[in-house]
């Protein structure tokens, strides 16, 4: 069932089709999927005109590209991740999923099987269903504007392991293609990739890397989220379906991906960027690690996915992976909260507003202490409107440094709406 409004996209090249018509799984149905058949470039023209759809119907619709120009007969997904889409992979109803996403994270995870078929996957082969390609020119990878320094893999989870091949660890990691074969990965090193990524460098050997796309929604949730670096993502996965997951390959990739990449991350760094980031602002040039592209696959006729980062896409998983960890942490403690909300107008990230009939310091500290990285931690009984809650509430607050990559950038605050409004409301 549909969950979001449904703006008329008749005008403008769009044409509505089903998701099996486009290429896309059944949770799709939350949303009004569309074709566009102009053609146009990969290179900005694919994501100049979703903005531009977006600023002409006020919203981002979820679209397939069918004529890539310069990568003929490839298509593009563009919008991947609207968030009814992420609920109908959950199975759950807005509202409800917070309590039901809580309860699935401290369940007993489900088995996580080797290969499509319950076997292991060939040796070197592609995962079966796909096709192996030439290179990374066979794909419509994307340069989304244009100061950024070429085409990016943005809607890519990489997945990474041990050198002893545990701890399976899925995340969103930009892929700058230089090549068909080559190509360059930033791994920040509060990752938990970068971590794999120094233990592979003491054993002397490069990191084989995995990257899969178009798998079901619930993996980009996990590989969105800040996850504790011990354990496998999978298994963290398998809780959140609710069911087995089937992974194949080395690192594993889920068994109904349309698209993997596999290579070689080594210890070399090479410049890379600069990259439109989610923040909204470029981030410059860079050092990242060199990967050499060992396979390429994809399933015939299945849309490449592809992120714009700081649009409602990548903002959306960042919204959704904060709002589900924090309730599920703060319940976990014992406090009682009613919902979490992340806004996307200050990038899913930093500004948290949390619920309660009951707030007060305590849980506002909790909260700030479990998202270090969040601004403002707003806490009270009605946060609907914002701007309301503040103006007829009475708060206390706390304060403390925030921290950004080891330097102090001002302050991060917590208000705790602990007075309320006095008098009686007015009618209508």
């Amino acid at each position: 069932m549909r969950t979001d409004p449904a703006p008329d996209f008749a005008a403008g090249g769009l044409t509505r089709v089903t998701p099996s018509e486009a290429g896309l799984p059944a949770c799709y149905e939350a949303v009004d999927v569309y074709t566009y058949d102009r053609p146009l470039s990969a290179e900005v023209e694919v994501a100049r005109t979703l903005a531009e759809l977006e600023r002409r119907h006020g919203a981002r619709p979820t679209t397939v590209f069918t004529r890539i120009e310069d990568r003929p007969g490839t298509r593009v997904l563009g919008h991947p991740y609207p968030r009814a889409v992420l609920l109908a992979a959950l199975g759950a109803d807005e509202g409800a999923h917070l309590p039901e996403m809580a309860t699935r994270l401290a369940g007993a995870p489900h088995q996580v099987r080797s290969g499509a078929d319950g076997t292991a996957s060939v040796e070197g082969g592609p995962p079966p269903g796909l096709e192996e390609l030439k290179g990374m020119d066979d794909l419509p990878v994307l340069q989304h504007r244009p100061g950024d320094g070429g085409r990016y893999v943005t809607a890519g989870i990489g997945v990474t392991t041990r050198p002893d091949g545990s701890s399976a660890n899925l995340g969103f990691y930009c892929v700058q293609v230089v090549s068909s074969r080559r190509a360059r990965v930033f791994m920040d090193p509060r990752t938990d990739a970068h971590r794999n990524l120094k233990e592979w460098e003491a054993a002397g050997e490069p990191m084989p890397l995995s990257v899969f796309l178009g798998a079901d929604p619930i993996y980009a949730v996990v590989g969105a989220s800040r996850l504790p670096s011990e354990g496998d993502d999978y298994q963290i996965a398998s809780r959140l379906l609710r069911r087995d997951v089937t992974v194949t390959g080395s690192p594993p990739v889920p068994a109904d991906a349309t698209h993997v990449l596999t290579g070689l991350v080594r210890h070399e760094r090479e410049t890379e960027g600069p990259f439109g980031e989610f923040k909204g602002y470029y981030v410059e040039q860079r050092e990242g690690f060199v990967l050499d592209i060992t396979g390429v696959a994809a399933r015939p006729g299945a849309p490449w996915p592809s992120i714009v980062a700081g649009a409602e896409s990548g903002l959306t998983l960042m919204s959704f992976q904060n709002e589900y960890l924090m309730y599920a942490h703060l319940t976990g403690q014992g406090l009682p909260v009613r919902s979490v909300r992340y806004s996307i107008e200050a990038r899913g990230e930093f500004v948290a507003l949390i619920e309660t009939d009951t707030p007060d310091l305590d849980l506002v500290r909790e909260a700030m202490r479990f998202d270090v990285r969040c601004k403002l931690v707003l806490c009270g009984p009605d946060l609907g409107s914002v701007g309301q809650a503040l103006a007829t509430h009475g708060f206390v607050s706390h304060r403390e440094p925030y921290h950004r990559k080891g330097r102090i950038e001002g302050e991060r605050l917590g208000l705790a709406l602990v007075i309320p409004p006095a008098g009686r409301p007015v009618e209508y």
